[in-house]
């Protein structure tokens, strides 16, 4: 059924003609029950009739806004999806950087090969000026850019762990510099920073090895030698130590911290002779060495030597008074059978120190030989009574009973109660 037809529609020529048209009339005179040119002029109720739903203006807008809802959809679903690929986009390229910062391990193997292969051995025989260059000793182009991209990776795990270390982060700076070394194997800064880190870390036994292939190198470096021997001497490799430390001492007789280090050593492998010999000589070369001083004190000390350490022990307590000096002092008194020497410096490390460092000294069965002196028992009551009395006080508490007295350690009786009010401060 047709709705429309253009004005200058032609009549079908299978329709015969009803009749012809009236010259009078307008242009175009419609046949019978045709429908009108324009739709709208027919009235609603030919409105109606001959139009449709999907011609509906309703119908229209309800489709024009579904089309909108649906555009709107599709915008806002597009910048959600741009957003999410724009965040995995940065993400991802995140990771790629942080990947491409470090070298793969088959990179790492390659430079090792071709670290290997460069430092090998040229062969025999020189290349004069101008000759050709022979084939084993040709380098290539692929070479060179691999050992100059080493060579970068190398310069900027050094500066990272420079500044690591002036931060005092040692634990990291350590991981920089062992892939440092897996990169460059040879490279002398990096180990000799490593070494350091090592020693500031306390891992002296993991600073040795470093410090060997530097001295594989360079022999003859003493600061090399020297942290090769602190590292042996700390991690307990004594009979090595020993062994360094006498060939350093070919070179510098003198050095008190060699000289040092061999006498401990040799005091715990028993040579007490070669370690008083070995203080001996730092103390000829520098006599106040208070480290010298208290090595061969303590040597003489424990070798019934008495008299020898009290003059070590005076020029201690002189440079460096200590409390331990001044028991050490008493003792080689004491068992000389000089009470009253012992007295005077147990006295004097009392006005220095404290009554309360000093009496525990009483108990020391090397007193013994001057326990029952009149200078001894004099001093050790005095101590007592400043010090123990509370403590004195609660003994007699729970002992009133008993007879027989409390004796402190090493045999000095305990005074009773009214000894203790007789030498209570005024009365």
């Amino acid at each position: 059924m047709k709705f429309f037809r253009k004005k200058n529609a032609q009549p079908d020529k299978t329709r015969p003609q009803t009749a012809k048209p009236n010259p009078e009339q307008s242009f175009y005179t419609p046949h019978p029950g045709e429908a009108p040119l324009d739709e709208y002029s027919t009235g609603p109720i030919g409105h109606q009739t001959h139009r449709t739903s999907r011609h509906s203006p309703v119908h229209i807008r309800e489709n024009s806004n579904r089309a909108s809802n649906w555009a709107i959809a599709v915008l806002l679903l597009r910048a959600v999806l741009i957003v999410v690929l724009l965040v995995g986009g940065l993400i991802a390229l995140k990771l790629v950087l942080d990947r491409m910062a470090e070298p793969s391990e088959k990179k790492q193997q390659e430079w090792a090969a071709n670290a290997g292969r460069m430092e090998k051995p040229s062969a025999p025989g020189a290349v004069s000026a101008g000759a050709p260059v022979p084939q084993e000793l040709m380098i290539s182009t692929a070479l060179i850019g691999q050992r100059l991209e080493q060579w970068k990776q190398t310069e900027q795990l050094l500066r990272s762990a420079e500044a690591l270390t002036r931060r005092g982060i040692n634990e990291e700076a350590s991981q920089q510099l062992e892939q440092t070394l897996r990169i460059s194997p040879n490279n002398r800064e990096a180990q000799q920073m490593l070494i350091d880190v090592y020693m500031q870390q306390g891992l002296y036994a993991e600073a040795t090895p470093l410090c060997i292939r530097l001295l594989d190198q360079d022999s003859r470096s003493p600061d090399l030698q020297m942290k090769l021997l602190q590292a042996l001497h700390a991690s307990g490799q004594v009979d090595a130590g020993l062994v360094l430390a006498d060939r350093m001492l070919q070179d510098q007789p003198n050095n008190q911290t060699v000289l040092s280090i061999a006498a401990e050593g040799q005091i715990k492998q028993g040579g007490k002779a070669a370690a008083l010999a070995l203080f001996e000589r730092m103390l000829a070369n520098d006599p106040k060495n208070t480290g010298a001083l208290g090595g061969c004190a303590k040597l003489y000390l424990e070798q019934g030597g008495y008299q020898k350490a009290v003059s070590y022990y005076l020029e201690l307590v002189r440079l460096d008074p200590k409390p331990e000096h001044y028991q050490a002092l008493a003792r080689c008194y004491a068992q000389q059978n000089d009470a009253g020497k012992a007295v005077v410096f147990m006295g004097q490390a009392a006005s220095l120190f404290g009554t309360a460092a000093v009496s525990s000294w009483l108990r020391d069965t090397v007193f013994d030989p001057v326990r029952e002196t009149v200078e001894f028992r004099s001093f050790a009551d005095r101590i007592v009574g400043i010090e123990t009395r509370k403590a004195i006080e609660a003994i007699n508490k729970r002992e009133a009973e008993k007879t027989t007295p409390a004796v402190l350690g090493g045999g000095l009786e305990l005074p009773k109660q009214p000894d203790l009010n007789a030498i209570q401060p005024g009365k």
